[in-house]
């Protein structure tokens, strides 16, 4: 199941890491299959979940069936590198049978929507080469390119000059940047390295929740909820065009003030605050 119509705006995509799920983690409060109606895709960001871990088989019988049957599509989350595989020769069989592999293993195997690549890694030229020709491969069996009803979704937190998507943006139903403590100023010129390539309509920026611990400390999700960065960026539109929506980065933390760093239950008041806002000001 994809998003339809596609593309459309007033979308909300939001990445759960799965080591915070309460069947890959016991002592964790919150689940996966609750994520609200109100996001139209969720993420499967798998660090530190084996795959024999209880969590993969709940995610393909409960979870999945969970949220399509309130119209959220789940994706898998995977690195740029996983299409760099040593393990497959970088020859024209080989990039086939790699994103095969990928699609088969990441996506098919769970039940899942789609396939996000992360994108967070300047490649060197060779590295372009090949991670072009199995995005190419990749799209023959998912998103919009394959005919098939699912999603290709390409994530950064680099410009639109990197050469594997100068040579793929085309592949791709959906690009979200990751603008995690930007400010709202920078957010035009950054919309620009991409928009030579992509519609506005399949562009989105993300924030992040408080993850416990966290270094960076961007505190984009501060009360007043009105004063927020979320907000700034749900609200923020490309000069004279309409982006695709927002996603929030860790979910799972939706509701933590700034610098807690207590594990707690969340009910997701954010992701419904943002539903409510995308949602009126949608088209």
């Amino acid at each position: 199941m994809a998003i339809s119509p596609h593309p459309r705006t007033g979308l909300q995509m939001a990445y759960f890491r799965t080591w915070h799920d309460r069947v890959a983690d016991p002592s964790k409060p919150n689940s996966f299959g609750e994520i609200p109606s109100e996001v139209d895709v969720a993420f499967v960001f798998p660090d530190f979940t084996p795959p024999e871990n209880p969590f993969w088989q709940t995610l393909r019988e409960q979870y999945v069936p969970a949220l399509h049957e309130q119209g959220t599509a789940v994706a898998r989350t995977t690195d740029i590198s996983s299409l760099l595989n040593p393990d497959f020769p970088d020859t024209p069989s080989g990039n086939r049978a790699l994103a095969d592999h990928l699609v088969e293993q990441l996506v098919h195997a769970h039940g899942l929507d789609g396939l996000d690549v992360d994108m967070e890694t300047r490649l060197s030229a060779e590295q372009a080469e090949r991670a072009t020709t199995v995005f190419h491969e990749l799209s023959r069996l998912v998103g919009e390119e394959s005919g098939t009803d699912t999603l290709l979704i390409y994530d950064t937190n680099l410009n639109g000059d990197q050469p594997v998507f100068r040579d793929t943006a085309d592949l791709f139903d959906y690009v979200l940047v990751q603008s995690y403590g930007r400010s709202v100023d920078s957010l035009q010129p950054t919309w620009e390295t991409f928009a030579p390539l992509i519609p506005a309509e399949r562009y989105l920026i993300g924030f992040s929740f408080y993850e416990e611990f966290d270094r960076n400390r961007w505190d984009d999700t501060s009360e007043p909820f009105e004063d927020s960065r979320a907000v700034a960026y749900a609200d923020w539109q490309p000069a004279g065009a309409t982006k695709a929506g927002v996603f929030s980065y860790a979910i799972d933390r939706d509701g933590v003030p700034f610098l807690d760093d207590a594990i707690t239950a969340t009910d997701y008041p954010w992701t419904r605050r943002l539903g409510e806002r995308l949602r009126s000001r949608e088209g």
